[in-house]
């Protein structure tokens, strides 16, 4: 009988363990795009899912590009948004339901004049940060800065130069847009960060030690050592600090945008707010012109970014060349 109960209670457990996992696969696959054929828009956008061969990583690479309604009717070229996105999504998570369809967005903002038409370019960055690793010799912020500016002015109608180009993401793409626009203002107008990760203090791991023993420390802690070393080399570290670089780069001419909600759920965790309120009080006392957002009671990631897209498209296309 004790058995029969204890076989029982372990089917129980199976099918509901079962069930837990198969929640967890279908959030997965909402995250991402499974079908990556062309997506065609009503008003003539189109959004196609490519790759292409990655000097810096060696290795293929896979991309998608949003094209505006009249790409497909003529010979202009067009400017470019790089868009880079955050951790547990890829290059096609932007087109999905669950963070917003944002293709759709673009082409009912652009039919209504709010901004000009505009190639947008969302590379796969994995688990990056989009920086060179220090130790193992993968370089995701060359991939980022070289190799694909080189690959879309290549192979599209894609307009060259500074004033044409800018960079923009979330959650771990925010800091990875900040941090590479910061880096490289040579080769971006314009910047926009949406719940960027910029961690306050000397590094990722310099937390209370309270926070010591949480999962999310161990989590960053182990993700970023493949990074940046293990134990953080702190030189290293400083060169793809934003709140260093803030400090230090040149950064006159370079548009900045960057916002977070209070109730984001890495306020806590990673001390997010802290961060960007630090960055926003760095770039104020070295007169650095930007636009710093807090917005009461809202989220992480991509319901940010959904909820504030049209604030931030408009600023990122400003400083486009005007034909």
């Amino acid at each position: 009988m004790k058995n029969r109960l204890a076989a029982g209670k372990l089917c129980a457990f199976a099918l509901t363990l079962g069930m837990a996992f198969s929640l967890l696969a279908q959030q997965g696959e909402e995250r991402r795009r499974s079908d990556t054929s062309p997506i065609d828009l009503p008003g003539g956008s189109r959004v196609e899912f490519k790759s292409f061969s990655s000097e810096s990583l060696g290795q293929e690479r896979q991309y998608s590009i949003f094209f505006p309604p009249s790409y497909g009717k003529g010979k202009e070229d067009y400017p470019v948004i790089y868009f880079l996105h955050g951790l547990n999504n890829d290059h096609t998570s932007w087109t999905v339901e669950r963070y917003g369809s944002l293709q759709a967005t673009f082409e009912s903002m652009i039919a209504a004049k709010e901004v000009p038409e505009f190639l947008f370019v969302c590379p796969r960055g994995d688990s990056s940060f989009y920086t060179n690793f220090i130790n193992n010799g993968m370089r995701y912020e060359d991939y980022i800065t070289v190799d694909l500016i080189r690959h879309v002015e290549s192979s599209y109608r894609a307009r060259k130069g500074r004033n044409n180009r800018a960079i923009a993401g979330t959650s771990m793409g925010g800091y990875g847009a900040l941090k590479t626009a910061f880096k490289h203002p040579d080769l971006y107008a314009s910047v926009a960060g949406h719940s960027p990760i910029v961690f306050p203090g000397k590094n990722p791991l310099d937390v209370p030690e309270q926070m010591k023993s949480s999962r999310m420390y161990a989590f960053f802690g182990g993700m970023l050592g493949n990074i940046f070393g293990n134990p953080i080399d702190q030189s290293y570290w400083d060169q793809n600090n934003p709140l260093i670089l803030a400090k230090e780069a040149k950064l006159d001419g370079l548009n900045i945008y960057f916002d977070y909600g209070t109730a984001d759920r890495y306020n806590q965790s990673v001390r997010l707010g802290e961060g960007l309120k630090e960055l926003d009080r760095i770039l104020t006392e070295a007169k650095v012109k930007h636009t710093f957002k807090e917005h009461p009671d809202e989220p992480h990631g991509w319901a940010l970014v959904d909820r504030h897209i049209h604030e931030s498209l408009p600023f990122l296309t400003q400083s486009f060349e005007r034909r």
